[in-house]
């Protein structure tokens, strides 16, 4: 008998990649600036599709709960 995963720990999952995708997505960028040696750019563009690419994967996980 399998037994499935309550909602409980699918809703941990959820913050927890949104959460991540984010501060990689601004990590990234922040490194890429300070790399290029350039303004804040990167971390905005970076940290933005780390929040879009977050919504996409949530929605996901999300849409397997039915």
């Amino acid at each position: 008998m399998k037994k499935e995963k309550g909602p409980g720990l699918l809703l941990i999952g959820v913050g927890t990649m949104l959460t991540s995708m984010t501060v990689v997505g601004f990590g990234l960028g922040l490194f890429v600036d300070y790399w290029l040696d350039s303004q804040p750019l990167f971390m905005l563009i970076f940290g933005g599709l780390g929040i879009v690419g977050g919504i996409i994967k949530v929605h996901g996980l999300l849409s397997k709960l039915g």
